[in-house]
């Protein structure tokens, strides 16, 4: 990861960045420019976005896609585009843009007068500031995505969450609803092993700046060499629309995610329940096993 003096190096080769200061520079009431995301803190690659934010007196001047035509003629050609209802445009007024050339960039009008109502992230470098008005502000980092330790009550919060949705998955798709069981092993059952499996990386690494990424993406690295098998039941749970198949990946699930729940609450001093666990699979097994249909 970069430090901030390294990222504003880099802009004296980064022709978008000096493309969209330049526009800046040159508008009075364009007061500062700030970006943000992982290009703030140096995480870039050749698919990352521009986040910029450009500091308004008032942003009614760039209302009705005003700007588009400079971000054309200086971008090419927008291959697709979204301005997003954030309420108050006067407050915030966003255009997100992809161009055909593979230029992405999401560019904000935000009124000063709402910047100092409002917390910023701390993926946040100020590229310019032509009035101190960000004077101060801590160099960017990813401090935001750090994974946290939970409390006691949060760590039984998500266990339950994961047995209590885990029978669903099986009802679904005897009920031949595969959309269905598909969407619930996904948006619920995934997810949660994710938190568990992040609370994991987060007791690895003595909670210090722990960040896994977007849908854990980095989780893999930051596992210890013997928990990585719980890394590859995660994606061999990714299946075929077969009912077979999910109810297999839902069994797989279940008693990976036993084991790696009780690992993490003891290496956190909690109570893990055990025994709703182990009722959940018996209730499963009971209910559902064996069936793929009604």
């Amino acid at each position: 990861m970069l430090g901030l003096e390294a990222v504003l190096m880099n802009l004296t080769n980064d022709v978008v960045l000096k493309t969209l200061l330049n526009y800046a520079d040159n508008d009075d009431n364009i007061r500062a420019v700030l970006m943000e995301g992982s290009r703030a803190f140096g995480a870039v690659d050749q698919y990352s976005d521009y986040d910029i934010v450009y500091a308004t007196v008032s942003s009614e001047p760039y209302f009705n896609d005003a700007i588009l035509p400079f971000l054309t003629e200086h971008f090419g050609e927008i291959a697709v585009m979204q301005t997003p209802d954030n309420g108050d445009p006067h407050d915030v007024y966003t255009h997100l843009i992809q161009f055909a050339s593979g230029v992405r960039i999401d560019l904000t009008f935000n009124s000063i007068a709402f910047l100092r109502r409002v917390p910023r992230e701390s993926a946040t470098a100020i590229l310019m500031d032509k009035d101190g008005l960000f004077a101060g502000t801590a160099p960017p980092s990813d401090a935001d995505f750090w994974i946290k330790r939970p409390s006691s009550a949060e760590f039984r919060t998500h266990c339950n969450e994961f047995w209590w949705c885990a029978p669903y998955v099986a009802k679904a798709v005897v009920r031949d609803q595969i959309l269905h069981a598909l969407e619930i092993l996904g948006e619920f059952i995934r997810k949660e092993y994710r938190t568990m499996l992040s609370y994991l990386a987060g007791v690895h690494r003595d909670w210090e700046r722990v960040n896994v990424g977007k849908h854990c993406t980095n989780i893999k690295q930051l596992l210890p060499p013997d928990a990585i098998h719980y890394y590859g039941a995660l994606m061999n749970s990714y299946v075929p629309a077969d009912g077979a198949q999910i109810l297999l990946a839902l069994e797989m699930l279940l008693s990976k995610y036993n084991t790696l729940a009780a690992t993490v609450a003891k290496a956190l001093d909690y109570q893990y329940d055990s025994e709703e666990a182990a009722k959940t699979m018996r209730f499963i097994q009971a209910r559902f096993g064996n069936k793929t249909a009604v």
